[in-house]
């Protein structure tokens, strides 16, 4: 019997929140020596070569131009908004 709808959002929803999370640490501990302006450096470059390989390296076998733009789009968006959501653990 295939998960209903609310459950499959749920599990998406679970999904995207612990990838978050390890990334948030690994970023953090990987990047927190070198004080907040290090860091935010660090995390400025991550996102410029993520969008950067998304919009230039990614192709999506199978799909038509507008679906792999709007997938790329979004992905772009997703790596923006994850990263810009991280900020120095002055702790």
């Amino acid at each position: 019997m295939a998960p209903d709808t609310n459950e499959l959002q749920a599990i998406n929803t679970a999904w995207q929140i612990a990838i978050q999370e390890i990334l948030r640490m690994v970023i953090r501990d990987m990047y927190h020596g070198a004080g907040e302006a290090g860091f935010s450096s660090h995390i400025e470059r991550i996102e410029e070569a993520a969008v950067d390989s998304i919009q230039t390296d990614l192709r999506l076998r199978g799909t038509d131009e507008w679906t792999e733009v709007l997938v790329k789009e979004r992905a772009c968006n997703f790596v923006t908004t994850l990263l810009t959501s991280f900020t120095y653990d002055r702790a």
